[in-house]
């Protein structure tokens, strides 16, 4: 397999990484920003970084902590400026969080804006939706003669290890190469196959077998959990196939259709995006939809923040719903961060929508 090329690296947060985030308390930093690639602005992230810190001191220090408290916790970030390596390859945009005895840096495929939050928790709500997969896909460019792996979002896409998938007709396990009278001849990229007599009945054989430790491969990449919407860039034949052996409620029907080998990662993102789009779209008008029963049967809350914690707090939310617009890195630190961590500490869901009804910023599905 040929070796994965990465201009940039982007780090997985998830929701167990929401609730710890969730969790602190005290003095308590939250920086977001975005960042650059590659070019010349590259050399401009650990500089706007830096200034970004130097705010968070002085915020620290407005709100009572001493030079020595203020250098104590904002320490591990300013050992971080040091790390050459790091600042050359970053994504999008960096989360970066502080708090006595605590500190997280995330690089994440969201553009943040660029701002300091100083205060008694952390602000995680603009990570909520990343740490909850929640405009993740993934994207599979299969053809016989090569696979690829993608992760990709709304803005971004990159290739990742294939894991246990094979590469390629030719890698999958166990015998593949039949006697010379039978043996198969692959016509362009998308693998497809000519055959005389027996020959034929060999190579379905085969395919079908590698389609089969694609699709336990591609099993075994996913987390537990998981809900992110796999689309396959693939001749169209293959799909029913591949769904026969891939157990996972969330693989969509569209194909990216065609031979995906000779096709770029910007030009398959393009193509899965606005496959993937309709159907986050429908889920999150669904969860929208679920949340409007409930508030109407007496079984959710669309009060405030204040509200939503005490229920959350409770153990009484099954389903807590952020609108976008409450997401934004903008919003300091408040309540309904506090809320996260309980809700997720409670075996309860954390949902990023659209909208809901009557245009509530946030509302909560309850358990009674």
């Amino acid at each position: 397999m040929a070796e994965i090329t990465r201009t940039a690296e982007a780090d997985s947060i998830t929701a167990t990484d929401l609730a710890e985030l969730a969790a602190v308390t005290g003095r308590a930093v939250s920086i977001y920003m975005p960042t650059a690639r590659a070019g010349a602005e590259v050399r401009e992230n650990a500089i706007r970084a830096k200034a970004l810190i130097k705010d968070a001191e002085a915020g620290l220090k407005a709100n009572g902590a001493t030079d020595d408290e203020a250098t104590e916790i904002l320490a591990p970030l300013v050992a971080l400026l040091a790390d050459d390596d790091y600042w050359q390859y970053l994504a999008d945009g960096l989360a970066l969080y502080a708090a006595p005895g605590f500190w997280r840096a995330f690089r994440l495929t969201i553009d943040f804006p660029e701002v300091t939050h100083v205060g008694d928790r952390l602000a995680v709500l603009p990570v909520v939706s990343a740490a909850m997969h929640q405009d993740d896909f993934l994207l599979l460019a299969l053809s016989q003669n090569k696979v690829r792996l993608f992760e990709g979002t709304f803005s971004t896409m990159r290739e990742v290890e294939l894991g246990t998938i094979p590469a390629s007709l030719e890698e999958i396990e166990g015998e593949t190469t039949p006697p010379p009278h039978q043996q198969q001849h692959f016509a362009g990229g998308g693998g497809v196959m000519h055959s005389h007599g027996t020959g034929a009945e060999v190579g379905g054989v085969q395919v079908e077998k590698f389609l089969r430790q694609v699709a336990h491969g591609l099993a075994e990449s996913l987390e537990p959990n998981d809900r992110r919407p796999v689309v396959v860039a693939t001749v169209a034949e293959n799909l029913p196939a591949l769904r026969d052996h891939l157990n996972y409620p969330h693989l969509l029907d569209e194909v990216v259709a065609g031979n995906p080998d000779t096709a770029r990662p910007d030009e398959l993102h393009e193509r899965a995006w606005a496959i993937v789009h309709p159907a986050l779209r429908a889920r999150s008008e669904a969860a929208a939809e679920r949340f409007g029963d409930a508030l109407g049967a007496g079984r959710a809350s669309s009060g405030g923040g204040s509200d939503l914690l005490q229920s959350a707090r409770e153990g009484r939310v099954d389903t807590l719903l952020l609108t976008r617009r409450r997401c934004t890195a903008d919003h300091g630190p408040e309540d309904l961060d506090a809320a996260v961590g309980h809700v997720l500490a409670t075996s309860g869901t954390v949902l990023v929508v659209d909208q809901l009804p009557g245009d509530v910023a946030e509302g909560a599905i309850l358990r009674f």
